[in-house]
């Protein structure tokens, strides 16, 4: 169970000791919260002699009186000020400020009325019943359905109050729930039942609970667990051991683990982490993040060191990228950088984009329809342009400047393959152009250097492509731009390679990978080299053809969406 717990000094949290409560032990749970709560306040008195002291005990007071309050609704302001060992009085004016505050729900008194009423609470004071997540799924905020009912709360506001038992347990709205929290909501409106008690009639709860869900539209899963739920008694032990027996994997061998996997701590490398950290956060607009690419923007960190206390510089080797590529799984497992921050193209996931019903798949289409439209925007160009990228990890950056421009990219991975070699001749074929243009983005490197040419001689030797047809420009990275943008020192040439002599008798000994240059400065480059290309006026008018078509499509959309409904 999750709580909001308050200190009164020491080590004591009122919310482990009401975590008791789950098991149902709720007299034996209240009794020795308050009798421990009446310890410390006493203890506290007698140290009470100035009035910042008794300011700060009045707050340590109704923080402690917030939690009973939440935790025992039922419990009447006497019986709590006779436990606590305060003044009725005391008790009543917290309850009623706290109350009017949103901060608890408000005490309902035996002579009060049974019908449902309205009133605003804070969110962390509404609580999930155990039962929910037994018998639903959890909310995914990625599916579409929870999004559409996020964007309608922010168009039109809650429209269905939240409903809750008079002990702030959720019977209906769990998702309205986490779509206002999702919308950052600190305050919602609740319909409150005084007739219903988690804690005190758990089974007319659950009731309610399945009842408010009858409508949903739920998975087979859940179906199934909300039936186990209806059979009879102990509904909740019901769920439970169904859960439980569902899981059980037979019929296969299954691993057990052995051994400790702990990671070390670190200690000697702290600034190289900062520094780590530091790069990430300022490109968050890139990513997810290569780590080849990390590790060549803090080759641009002037002064930095891979070991504070050896004082070791950090440079352009294999050890001072194992040392970034095992600091950077580190960092995600503390949480230091976000998961999502570094990308591993190398190492695809396949998932298939399933729903939970036809109900969502339609929701979901409607949502996307006439959504993928591309206006060919090179159809009035002269030339057919290509954009061919050495790397898996540049082309993920310069996938936004193809997009803008509609020109198709291929990623080599070194030297391109000959499926690409064709595919990209086939598509000139098929547009009629006058020649085609390649844009190379390599390393400077000897293969970097080579690609170009390389891809170009297969083009006209393998595939019998006429050369004047044929244009091919390097747009980066270039011997001069190598001498002006200021990069890292560079590394030595591999000695290894067959073009090793070639590149250093024209360029020295020294070569720098793409990924040295900063991800806006690439982009500007590349987009450079594509309008020198390109006729600006005739794409121009193809871009405001674009826009043109949108508007339609958008109009289309909602008439197609309104004649579904009704």
């Amino acid at each position: 169970m999750k709580t909001r717990t308050t200190t009164l000094g020491g080590d004591f949290e009122v919310g482990n000791i009401f975590a008791e409560a789950v098991t149902r032990d709720w007299a034996s749970a209240v009794a020795r919260t308050l009798q421990l709560i009446r310890v410390r306040l006493t203890r506290k008195q007698k140290t009470v002699k100035t009035p910042g002291k008794n300011s700060r005990r009045n707050g340590e007071l109704e923080g402690f009186l917030r939690e009973i309050f939440i935790d025992c609704p039922d419990m009447s302001d006497r019986a709590i000020a006779k436990h606590v060992g305060v003044s009725n009085r005391t008790v009543s004016q917290h309850r009623k400020r706290l109350a009017n505050a949103g901060e608890i729900l408000p005490h309902m008194k035996s002579t009060q009325s049974m019908q449902t009423w309205l009133h605003e609470v804070c969110t962390w004071v509404l609580r999930e019943a155990p039962e929910n997540d037994k018998l639903y799924d959890p909310v995914r905020e990625n599916e579409t359905a929870f999004l559409g009912l996020v964007e309608d709360i922010r168009m039109n506001g809650l429209q269905n109050p939240i409903g809750v038992s008079r002990d702030g347990y959720i019977f209906d709205g769990h998702r309205r729930l986490a779509a206002v929290k999702y919308l950052g909501w600190e305050k919602v409106q609740v319909r409150i039942r005084p007739d219903i008690s988690y804690r005190g009639d758990p089974h007319k709860f659950m009731d309610l609970l399945r009842s408010c869900n009858n409508q949903r539209v739920k998975t087979t899963a859940e179906a199934i667990r909300e039936g186990v739920a209806g059979m009879g008694d102990n509904a909740w032990q019901r769920v439970c051991d169904y859960r439980e027996d569902a899981s059980e994997i037979d019929g296969v061998e299954t691993i057990e683990l052995y051994g400790v996997k702990r990671r070390s701590e670190i200690r000697d490398k702290t600034s190289l982490k900062n520094a780590i950290v530091q790069v990430v956060e300022e490109n968050e607009n890139e990513w997810p993040l290569s780590d080849r690419k990390i590790f060549y923007l803090l080759l641009n960190i002037k002064g930095l060191l891979r070991n504070d206390r050896q004082q070791t510089p950090f440079g352009n080797s294999e050890e001072c990228y194992k040392d970034v590529t095992n600091m950077l799984t580190r960092l995600r497992i503390d949480d230091s950088i976000p998961f999502d921050a570094i990308g591993d193209e190398t190492r695809p996931v396949l998932q298939w984009n399933t729903h939970k019903s036809v109900g969502t798949f339609i929701s979901t289409e409607l949502e996307n329809l006439f959504s993928g439209y591309w206006r060919d925007l090179l159809q009035g160009q002269p030339n057919w342009i290509e954009l061919l990228v050495e790397k898996n990890t540049v082309a993920s950056s310069l996938k936004s400047i193809a997009g803008n421009y509609t020109i198709p990219m291929t990623s080599g991975r070194g030297y391109s393959s000959l499926p690409p070699r064709k595919g990209m001749i086939d598509r000139f074929k098929a547009s009629g152009r006058e020649k085609l243009v390649i844009i190379v983005v390599s390393d400077f490197d000897p293969e970097g250097e080579d690609i170009p040419n390389s891809f170009g001689l297969s083009l006209r030797d393998d595939f019998y492509f006429p050369e004047e047809r044929l244009v091919i420009i390097k747009a980066a990275l270039t011997h001069e731009q190598v001498r002006t943008l200021a990069l890292h020192e560079g590394q030595l040439v591999k000695e290894g390679s067959s073009r090793y002599q070639r590149f250093v008798d024209k360029y020295g000994e020294h070569c720098w990978e793409v990924e040295a240059v900063e991800f806006n400065l690439l982009r500007e480059i590349v987009e450079s080299t594509i309008r020198k290309i390109l006729d600006i006026d005739a794409f121009e008018v193809e871009l405001a053809q674009q826009s043109e078509d949108q508007k339609n499509l958008n109009e289309y959309r909602q008439k197609i969406k309104e004649r579904i409904a009704d």
